[in-house]
């Protein structure tokens, strides 16, 4: 029994932790004063707001048989609705567009910098093959234009000199 006791005061806590944080994220959002809800939101909830509000008899005798929220009609607080909805549609579908071409211009990028790469170290083979003309202590003995058409027996598999020397990748 000690143990189940032990079990709910140890939840009493996680739960007593977790309020303050939320009442300061509420603080925090009515002093800087944010806002979640959409413009249209904001306006209906004024206009609401805003009518005269009439209690008892009074109120049902001056506002229509089927005011529904501020609106008219049902009629008129649906269609509104399905405005909003379409707005929010177009929206959503112009930041998937978005996305979709700011994905594309990544991936773009991506592959221009993994071909700027491969450039840049085959400049630097091509730059050491040059250089085992003029290094005599190199173990490279062929010439820089005949490392393109190489046919050792080890080809085939992928291991030149070039690779051997320098450790970096093989032109095969």
């Amino acid at each position: 029994m000690s143990l189940d006791l032990v079990r709910f005061s140890e939840l009493g806590e996680e739960e007593g932790e977790q309020v303050p944080d939320l009442e300061s994220v509420k603080a925090l959002t009515a002093r800087l004063n944010l806002q979640t809800r959409r413009p249209s939101y904001q306006e209906w909830a004024q206009r609401v707001q805003g009518q005269p509000w009439m209690q008892g008899k009074a109120q049902e005798q001056n506002s229509p048989i089927g005011s529904v929220c501020g609106f008219s009609s049902m009629d008129e607080a649906l269609e509104w609705l399905r405005k909003e909805l379409r707005e929010m549609q177009a929206s959503d579908h112009l930041l998937a567009r978005q996305l979709m071409l700011l994905r594309s211009r990544i991936s773009q990028l991506k592959v221009e910098q993994a071909c700027e790469r491969h450039k840049e170290m085959l400049d630097d083979a091509t730059f050491d093959l040059e250089g085992c003309d003029e290094d005599s202590d190199l173990l490279c003995d062929i010439p820089p234009r005949a490392a393109f058409s190489l046919s050792t027996p080890l080809k085939h598999i992928g291991v030149t000199r070039m690779n051997i020397n320098s450790r970096r990748f093989s032109l095969c």
